[in-house]
Parts: C-alpha cells; sequence; structure tokens
C-alpha cells in the first residue's frame, strides 16, 4: 500500500483539530494539553564485519555513514501530579540512510566506490514519562524522560543501491518494531496558554542492513531534536 504514508501524514491535521476541540471543550483548568512537534533526526551507521573476503574475485563492503531522518506527528499531555506527567500522540516517520560502499578487485587490488540509500516511512505511537522541574520566575520550566516507541512501517523500502541487487534490497532489511528514547527540554511560555519547547534526545533504534557481502551496517542511535508547540488548558 504505498500511498498510506501520505494518507496518513493528510489526516493529522484532522486529527490535531479533533484534539485541540477536545481540549478546548474541557472546562476550567484541564490537565491535558495537545501539541504538535517537528523532530529532525540524525542517524549513525556503523558498518561491521559479518565474512571474511573470498580468496579471489571481487567482494562488497560498506562504510560508515551519517544521515538526516526526520519526523512530526500529534500528542495529547496529560498532567498526573504537578511534576509527572504522561505523553502519547501518533507520529509520521521518515527514515533516510545513506552510507557509502566499496567493491574490491582482489586479482587487480584496485576499488570501486559507491553508495547505498535505503528509505522508508513509518507510523509511530510514542508512550512518555515526564519529570518537570519546578517552575522558573518567569514560568518557563526544565523537564527530563524517557519513552519508547511503537513502529510500524507503512510500505516496502525504496533501496537506491551502487552494487545490490534492489530487488532484494528488502529482505536484507530488519526494522526494529519497538525503540527506546531518553531526553531533556525546555520550555518556554509565549502566553498563557501557549508553551513553546525544545527537547534534544537520543533513542536506541537497532536497524540492521546486510546488503554487502562482508559487513553489516547498522543504525544503533538515533539523535535528534524535537520542536513542540502545546496548549495549554
Amino acid at each position: 500500500m504505498p500511498n498510506l504514508p501520505f494518507r496518513a501524514a493528510r489526516r493529522l491535521p484532522l486529527l490535531l483539530l479533533l484534539l485541540t476541540l477536545f481540549s478546548l471543550g474541557v472546562r476550567g483548568q484541564s490537565p491535558l494539553d495537545v501539541g504538535i512537534h517537528f523532530s529532525p533526526q540524525l542517524r549513525y551507521l556503523s558498518s561491521s564485519d559479518r565474512y571474511d573476503p573470498p580468496a579471489s574475485g571481487s567482494y562488497t563492503r560498506g562504510l560508515d555513514g551519517l544521515s538526516m531522518a526526520a519526523g512530526g506527528g500529534v500528542y495529547l499531555e496529560y498532567e498526573v501530579t504537578p511534576h509527572w506527567f504522561v505523553r502519547s500522540g501518533i507520529d509520521l516517520s521518515y527514515k533516510r540512510n545513506r552510507y557509502a560502499v566499496e567493491r574490491v578487485f582482489i586479482e587487480s587490488d584496485s576499488v570501486v566506490r559507491g553508495s547505498n540509500q535505503i528509505v522508508f516511512t513509518s507510523i509511530e505511537v510514542p508512550l512518555a514519562i515526564i519529570y518537570r522541574f519546578d517552575y522558573l520566575n518567569n514560568g518557563d520550566s526544565y523537564l527530563l524522560g524517557v519513552a519508547t516507541t511503537l513502529t510500524r512501517n507503512t510500505g516496502m523500502p525504496r533501496a537506491f543501491t551502487s552494487f545490490a541487487d534492489r530487488g532484494s534490497a528488502k529482505d536484507k532489511i530488519s526494522y526494529p518494531a519497538h525503540s527506546l528514547t531518553v531526553f531533556g527540554g525546555y520550555e518556554h511560555n509565549l502566553s498563557p496558554s501557549v508553551i513553546v519547547g525544545v527537547e534534544p534526545y537520543l533513542s536506541y533504534v537497532p536497524t540492521r542492513f546486510d546488503l554487502e557481502r562482508t559487513t553489516t551496517t547498522t543504525v544503533r542511535v538515533e539523535a535528534g531534536l524535537s520542536l513542540r508547540l502545546r496548549l495549554d488548558n
């Protein structure tokens, strides 16, 4: 279903509108807030030996790489106590994984360089526990949190490879069903009901690409900066 990510993206503004109307309909000071976020990400790809090179002929191997990705979505945040909060929502994530590869010709001792790029999208449902420190004199605040995310890929990955067979690339990619994230943040009040925040984070996202003959390439850590806007009810 290749159009699923785009249908999901079109529904995000509608979901946000419904959540906003719901939150505005709660009378008085409500413990339930609604927000949106956009999160650019960096993914570090590490290549390690998987098999010994052959004695003759040629073989391919991967190198380390660094790629950009991004995600965004809507969320609800609930105040359990004055310091403890829970947050959950739905995100659409775009994962781009690019790294250099080499084909080594043993007899001629020569190397041809290329690259792999694997792109896929996913729907993610995060669940976070947040601790907010005491508010500053100007109403701003700091926070710490931990989250787990349920991930569901929304279609076949697109593989752009120099040496590997694109048709079989999908069978050589392993995705995480869950991820683990730790984050901190700073929030600033634009008005009594509008809060903006920045939250740097690190995520454990074990993803593996076995496209080369002698190496495997993995993404273990993803770093990002979440830019958030929240309506405080």
